[in-house]
């Protein structure tokens, strides 16, 4: 089984009560994506343990071959608002990073950042959850 957190599931679950629509539907696909690159089902999530399956691992990390943070499989491209929620979301973000974030949170749920904070986003993301 890809790498799992409950913790982390937790809060982006929390995001789903915000009152902007657009944040709480990323959370919402975030969980989603990330229930579903673990290999697992909502059942197996709400399950009071969760069953690893058996897979191999790469070594020293403790994923399976392919995977990457929170479990998500390296064969596509992270989209904006993923990368950008596990960043907001990761222990390793330091607060003034998380801080500059939030000014970008509307127009990244709107897909309106520039190729330069895209690009700032995608270091940020190898930087601090990679």
């Amino acid at each position: 089984m890809a790498t799992f957190n409950r913790a982390t599931l937790a809060k982006v679950l929390e995001i789903l009560d915000s009152n902007n629509a657009g944040e709480a539907l990323a959370a919402a696909k975030l969980a989603s994506s990330m229930v579903r690159e673990a290999g697992l089902s909502w059942d197996d999530v709400l399950a009071p343990e969760i069953e690893p399956r058996a897979e191999a691992q790469a070594p020293g990390t403790g994923r399976p071959p392919g995977t990457g943070p929170f479990g998500y499989r390296r064969e596509r491209e992270l989209s904006a608002y993923e990368q950008f929620f596990m960043v907001l979301l990761s222990p390793r973000t330091p607060a003034d990073i998380k801080r500059k974030l939030r000014g970008w949170e509307g127009r990244v749920l709107d897909g309106d950042i520039t190729p330069q904070e895209s690009q700032d986003l995608r270091f940020m993301y190898q930087s601090f959850v990679a």
